[in-house]
């Protein structure tokens, strides 16, 4: 197990994707550079997720298109399905990180789909990566301590979730305090 702690920068997706103002591309691409110089290293620059369900994270392709895989920067692209995941590999995403939520009620209400549709998407694009290739797959249990919906999320389930990813062999894991109460 390694001994060290590493920050993944969030802003440019996480940080604008309920913001009532729409950021147009130059004024993403501006941020996610701020940041780079700051000393980001690994980041979610964008998130390939329906344009019209989520308005804020239109452009991803534009973004990715305008970013330079020649610098220090990962950048990493939020997918939730397969056509999340093709998008990334077509805009030569550095990783992909792929949200798992951990309770139904938060599934279905911010993704559409139930944990169990998005464990089989998670092993779908484990699976596509492993015949195609393709940037390294982490994966994100949202809402892992808690749900505004469903409550309390038990251990024993986000261990059972962490499980199916890692049969997946995802290269990365990570649980998620989406609303604050860990």
């Amino acid at each position: 197990m390694s001994r060290f702690i590493e920050i993944v920068e969030v802003g440019p997706r996480d940080g604008l994707q309920n913001e009532k103002t729409v950021l147009d591309v130059g004024q993403k691409l501006d941020f996610i550079r701020r940041l780079d110089a700051a000393g980001a290293r690994r980041m979610e620059v964008v998130s390939f997720v329906n344009p019209n369900r989520v308005p804020q994270m239109a452009g991803a392709e534009e973004v990715m298109a305008d970013l330079s895989p020649d610098t220090k920067l990962s950048r990493i692209g939020l997918v939730l399905n397969m056509r999340g995941w093709e998008r990334a590999v077509a805009s030569g995403c550095d990783e992909a990180n792929v949200v798992v939520c951990a309770s139904d009620g938060f599934g279905i209400r911010n993704q559409g789909a139930s944990v169990d549709e998005q464990i089989a998407a998670m092993h779908g694009i484990a699976e596509r990566r492993a015949a195609d290739g393709g940037p390294p797959i982490s994966v994100t249990f949202s809402v892992a301590f808690g749900c505004p919906f469903d409550g309390e999320v038990q251990e024993d389930r986000v261990v059972s979730l962490a499980r199916e990813a890692a049969n997946a062999k995802v290269a990365e894991i990570a649980l998620a305090d989406t609303i604050g109460v860990a």
